[in-house]
């Protein structure tokens, strides 16, 4: 009985100053801080209260946290925009009472930019402002607010993932998607049918690309696309259906142009060296 009692203090003891040596470690940051407060007691008490030693026990899953918000926002637009969820041609009706005031220009550049922070979609007010407004208006209109909503939602994705950033950057797949950041690509992508602009919008302000080079293509790509667009929507502004514009050959330029962009990036890193 002697035997097994002495075994049994002996691995409490082990266990509990285990413990001390921990909480001991944990109180060190304290200690040594209250040299710092200039020995206030009470600061000093409010400090050591604190515990420093504690983290996260699944660092990887918190660190992954912004990126399924951002990821969860993206697909909801997405999904919104599968369902027709902008009846355009109810609010082109209520519009038309408004097109001579300055004001509703406005308010599509406000709504633009707002929808397209939290990853809606956006662009489904180009079916409010092309019937409208003349083309190269309506495709000043979209592209303030595209651009206005590309860089709230760029900064919105920076901010949320600022803490999971220097883990994420050491990535091999980030450093691969950073490296594929360049002003061609992200005109191409911008200007491609079918492209997400909140993808686009949020892997650009989570992999920290370069701001004047994301605004300056986002810009440049949102104009060509709009104008594209404006045209075609302003004479079919009395089709039954938006599904009219894949008649009109609109799309054919745009892919097109995303293509000789592409193929342009490609040349240069491959002869550009």
């Amino acid at each position: 009985m002697g035997p097994h009692v002495s075994v049994g203090h002996r691995a409490r003891a082990a266990n509990r100053g285990a413990h001390a040596g921990r909480d001991a470690r944990c109180a060190a940051p304290s200690l040594r801080s209250l040299e710092a407060l200039g020995g206030d007691s009470r600061k000093f008490q409010e400090v050591s209260g604190k515990r420093v030693c504690p983290r996260s026990r699944h660092p990887r899953l918190a660190a992954a946290g912004p990126l399924i918000v951002l990821a969860a926002l993206a697909a909801l637009g997405i999904t919104l925009q599968a369902l027709g969820w902008f009846d355009w041609r109810q609010a082109l009706a209520w519009a038309r009472g408004y097109a001579g005031d300055w004001r509703l220009p406005a308010a599509i550049v406000l709504v633009q930019a707002v929808l397209f922070t939290f990853g809606l979609p956006g662009s489904a007010l180009v079916w409010l402002a092309a019937p409208l407004y003349p083309a190269p208006a309506a495709a000043l209109i979209l592209t303030a607010g595209g651009t206005a909503g590309a860089l709230t939602a760029y900064l919105f994705a920076r901010r949320l993932t600022r803490a999971s950033f220097a883990e994420a950057r050491e990535q091999r797949l980030f450093r691969l998607l950073e490296a594929q950041g360049d002003f061609l690509t992200l005109c191409a992508l911008r200007v491609l049918p079918g492209i997400p602009h909140s993808v686009i919008n949020y892997a650009s302000g989570t992999l920290r690309l370069p701001l004047p080079r994301f605004l300056t293509a986002t810009a440049l790509a949102l104009a060509v696309k709009t104008l594209l667009y404006s045209s075609a929507i302003h004479e079919l502004a009395a089709s039954s259906t938006p599904s009219d514009l894949l008649r009109t050959g609109t799309l054919a330029p745009l892919a097109g142009l995303a293509l000789l962009l592409l193929l342009g990036r490609l040349a240069r890193a491959r002869f550009g060296k």
